[in-house]
């Protein structure tokens, strides 16, 4: 799913017009950003977390002339999905959704 997608989506299901759309996503992905340029940790409940993880320099090779090359320290974001998103995308079809998500998160229902 490309960021159009998920536009086009926003629109129909919450009917509202194309630049709103665009404005809510746009908006919520540069949030996402600002909070992880920070340092910050994500946790969308029931969706996952995102946070940036450090990784040192180290020396690496070129695979095409096998010389050494030195890789900088960066900053990378790392999601991880939460238990209730792996079992959705893993229920069967038919299976009541509602139920299996909150299973996994621990909830019952009587």
């Amino acid at each position: 799913m490309t960021r159009a997608d998920l536009i086009e989506r926003i629109c129909e299901k919450g009917h509202m017009p194309r630049p709103r759309a665009e404005l809510l996503v746009n908006t919520v992905f540069d949030c996402l950003e600002q909070s992880m340029r920070r340092g910050e940790k994500i946790e969308v409940r029931g969706f996952g977390t995102f946070q940036i993880r450090g990784y040192r320099a180290y020396k690496g090779r070129n695979p095409r002339t096998g010389q050494l090359v030195a890789v900088k320290p960066k900053r990378l974001p790392h999601f991880r999905a939460s238990v209730a998103l792996v079992a959705r995308i893993n229920e069967r079809p038919g299976k009541n959704t509602e139920a299996t998500a909150a299973a996994a998160s621990g909830m019952h229902f009587r």
